[in-house]
């Protein structure tokens, strides 16, 4: 569909407009509008007269003044657009947390090959000194300064899950000093992401205050951001999957979600293999210069009905989201002999056995797809996989930044996420997901969920979880 604005004589404002597939967005709007005086709709375009209402037909005027608080109301609901301040709520959050993750993706790929080159192939397994945490620390250092920098420190409140105890002791200068570095190595590019980078380096006592501001319980009133800086540390710590997770929560419910996957393969099939294994084939046969073949950044919006994914610029030069970004849909598959199901590597995050027993009862065919982190939660969004669910033993609590980012993503892509009561899952209790019914489960569409919670039902009296 074409819009069309036509100028008429005196006009004093300019209404400006982006058609895409799908949707119509509402670039601009001047809100001392000069009086509309009709609108007509001619072949298929939407034509709207701005000018002093004389001009208009007896009776098609809209009769509105300058200064008129309902001016821009009105001319939407004529457009048949959404209001602007529900159109585009969010939408400057959103902008600024897809630059940041993107920025904390290539901190995470950084110290990861320079962990890799020290230890000739061998990463360290995470412990509270090894250097692995650099990428711990460092993530969550940058988003909590790149954050407060853009909206304000008094406008920030960060739940995330680092703390600055082993950072601060005598024993942790060395490891404070390898974060520092990174990081400020990371800032000194933030003009390429469209960011502001600081004046000067950071100090030392600048990075342990803004991990350490990272200081939020949530709860069920006002706005604060979820970070988990390094999701699915065993995943990084062996050259595998891992996410960066970043949701804004608003009085209790997740409005956006960004989830940034440095390994996630342009090829859904790859998914299966191990990044070794992954990065020795392309460097036997090397995708084409400048092409893109796997890291990732995806993001949705709370209530748009879109989720998006843009590749990682780190290896692309400068951020140019609007032309690299493309829409992502949830699979259309409702046959569980052909769905694909993912489950947590680690048999202590889910009980496997149980979840063997509910593929089998459902009608699963194919073998579980194991992912550390988020990813299984992109993968769903992105049609790579239809179901992931997670059983943890009793007594395990869920956390929040493991899930907001990621279920907000599956939703607005088309999909479910809810506990295993068929209930949504609950963010305004703070820290954890308290109440949780048994566990979560995340499909690509209703059918599927359906048939997982009554299998559910049908089989924990014997779980013993």
């Amino acid at each position: 569909m074409m819009a069309e604005i036509c100028l008429t004589r005196s006009t004093r404002a300019v209404v400006g407009f982006r058609i895409e597939p799908e949707r119509r967005h509402l670039l601009c709007f001047l809100p001392k509008i000069a009086p509309l005086a009709r609108a007509n709709i001619v072949s298929g375009a939407r034509r709207v007269l701005v000018g002093p209402s004389s001009v208009g037909s007896a009776g098609r005027g809209l009769n509105l003044s300058e200064g008129d608080a309902s001016s821009s109301s009105k001319l939407f609901s004529l457009l048949g657009f959404p209001r602007v301040e529900e159109e585009e709520k969010y939408a400057r959050e959103l902008d600024v947390a897809v630059r940041v993750v993107q920025m904390a993706c290539s901190l995470c790929q950084r110290v990861q090959r320079g962990l890799v080159a020290r230890e000739k192939g061998k990463m360290m397994s995470k412990e509270d000194n090894s250097p692995v945490t650099v990428a711990d620390w460092g993530v969550q250092a940058l988003v909590s300064w790149l954050l407060s920098d853009y909206f304000g420190s008094e406008d920030i409140s960060i739940v995330a899950e680092e703390d600055v105890s082993t950072l601060s002791r005598e024993d942790g200068t060395v490891l404070l000093q390898s974060v520092t570095s990174s990081v400020n190595e990371c800032l000194f590019e933030a003009p390429k992401y469209g960011l502001k980078a600081p004046l000067k380096p950071l100090e030392a006592q600048e990075i342990l205050d803004a991990i350490r501001s990272c200081n939020s319980t949530g709860g069920s009133k006002g706005r604060f951001w979820v970070l988990d800086p390094v999701d699915g540390t065993l995943g990084f710590v062996r050259e595998d999957q891992y996410a960066v997770a970043l949701a804004l929560i608003e009085d209790g419910e997740v409005v956006l979600g960004a989830l940034g996957c440095p390994n996630y393969p342009r090829r859904k099939e790859w998914l299966n293999y191990h990044q070794r294994y992954y990065r020795l084939m392309t460097t036997l046969s090397p995708p084409a210069s400048g092409s893109w073949h796997k890291g990732c950044v995806m993001y949705a919006r709370k209530g748009t009905g879109e989720a998006w994914m843009q590749p990682l610029i780190h290896d692309f030069g400068k951020f140019d989201g609007h032309n690299s970004a493309r829409m992502i849909r949830v699979s259309s598959i409702t046959d569980p002999a052909s769905a694909t199901f993912c489950e947590p590597v680690e048999k202590a995050n889910s009980s496997h056995s149980f979840t063997a027993g509910l593929a089998h009862s459902v009608g699963l065919k194919k073998q579980p797809l194991r992912v550390y982190s988020m990813v299984k939660y992109a993968a769903i969004a992105r049609g790579d996989a239809e179901i992931f669910m997670k059983f943890p033993r009793a007594g395990y609590k869920e956390k929040v930044w493991d899930h907001a980012a990621g279920s907000v993503i599956i939703q607005e892509a088309g999909g479910v996420v809810t506990d295993a009561g068929g209930q949504a899952l609950d963010f305004s209790k703070g820290m954890y997901l308290e109440g949780l019914d048994r566990g979560i489960i995340a499909c690509s569409g209703p059918l599927l969920h359906q048939k997982i919670l009554k299998a559910v039902d049908a089989s924990w009296g014997s779980s013993n979880l």
